[in-house]
């Protein structure tokens, strides 16, 4: 002790202590905000406010054109019934005052006006409710509406309306492009707000927002749209810890609502570009008794070629997509060289495929889910990947 003492000197033992004391006082990082509130509203960049309230649901009023991006079935009464997180909807009306229709106990939604610029409301499981905004400015307005929780069970979406004194105008254009991804909780953004592991599921409902996870990053930095086909705990060819073996995602892939598989699909737009990253839960969770693998090598020998014909399978879907293979490299060199062998397939089937492999995240979130630096850092590696490719 007395010479690593000497050796350290007295400047080196003060530095030493300096840092053990900073990391004994640092701040513990805020838990996510509980309870959710039900409604709460921000005024646009102009600072003027509106009135948002929810309400019985109204009769007599105009459905609104929309574009609707995200899985989806039809409902009862012209409604959009939803499961897949992601799923959003744009309209457009002249006036000052609009309503949105929700048949939804379940979830947290997100509704902007003029991309925020004129509001935004927030929404936590608005039940069987129309939620009226009223008090703007008159003048053009485009309303999105986003999930941004991510679903248990199906919920209900019964479209936009306006009253006889406002007026419809047609829906927003589609953009450009539109970019899939296809994952499970780290894709969806579970918990992705959130900067500490340990949380109750009620701190996990206030830290996920689907509109914060990598995939949306994306597609904003490159001016595209998105779908998200992503679900906790699911993997390629076994979910986490060996659940419900039926359930993979080459299963649940097809259907409008994964709960339902009865329900009939409605039609969707082709992706330009699919993001595939499927393999965590498969090869980060522990074999359960009665698994046909009982070691990462073994599973492995069944991942590589289900991931192939996975991803051929999206390739006939959409033929001219660019496909970009997305590798959580710290699960292990089998996950990482079952890619470069699918990433070398696709190529041999003359398709336009990259990989990006990472590299060990920080998973500070509930649950050891990415932190809001990891969900950046992997936008930054795809949208530079993907800039890369002409269109």
């Amino acid at each position: 002790m007395r010479r690593w003492l000497r050796k350290l000197g007295f400047f080196g033992l003060v530095a030493s202590l300096a840092t053990l004391v900073a990391i004994w006082i640092r701040p513990e990082a805020a838990r996510p905000h509980v309870p959710v509130p039900r409604i709460e509203s921000a005024a646009g960049l102009d600072g003027k406010w509106f009135m948002a309230e929810l309400i019985s649901p109204q009769p007599g009023q105009t459905r609104l054109p929309m574009l609707v991006t995200g899985r989806a079935a039809s409902g009862k009464k012209d409604a959009l019934v939803q499961e897949w997180p992601g799923f959003h909807a744009e309209a457009r009306f002249r006036g000052n005052a609009v309503s949105v229709r929700f048949g939804d106990g379940l979830n947290r939604w997100r509704v902007t006006l003029n991309g925020g610029a004129a509001g935004r409301v927030d929404l936590a499981r608005p039940g069987v409710s129309d939620l009226r905004i009223s008090g703007l400015a008159p003048g053009d307005y485009t309303i999105r509406v986003e999930k941004i929780s991510e679903s248990s069970m199906p919920a209900s979406f019964g479209g936009i309306f306006v009253d006889a004194a406002e007026q419809a105008l047609p829906a927003p254009r589609p953009l450009p492009r539109l970019i899939e991804f296809i994952g499970d909780s780290d894709t969806l953004g579970f918990a992705s707000t959130s900067k500490r592991r340990d949380c109750s599921e009620e701190e996990v409902f206030s830290a996920t927002d689907t509109s914060r996870a990598f995939g949306p990053q994306v597609a904003s930095r490159l001016g595209a749209d998105y779908r998200i086909v992503a679900r906790s705990g699911i993997g390629l060819v076994r979910n986490y810890k060996g659940t419900t073996p039926h359930s993979t995602m080459p299963a649940r892939y097809p259907l409008a609502i994964p709960s339902e598989p009865a329900a009939a699909r409605l039609p969707e737009r082709r992706a330009d570009i699919v993001v595939t990253g499927l393999g965590s839960n498969d090869f980060g969770s522990d074999f359960a008794d009665g698994e046909p693998w009982q070691d990462k090598t073994a599973l492995s020998d069944a991942f590589g070629p289900a991931l192939l014909t996975f991803l051929r399978e999206r390739v006939r879907e959409n033929p001219d997509a660019i496909q970009i293979l997305l590798a959580f490299g710290e699960y292990g060199d089998e996950l990482v060289e079952a890619y470069e062998a699918a990433e070398a397939g696709l190529r041999q089937d003359g398709v336009r495929v990259a990989l990006v492999t990472l590299p060990k995240l920080s998973r500070r979130a509930c649950a050891w889910h990415p932190s809001p630096q990891d969900h950046a850092m992997i936008a930054d590696w795809l949208s530079g990947v993907i800039a890369g490719f002409p269109p």
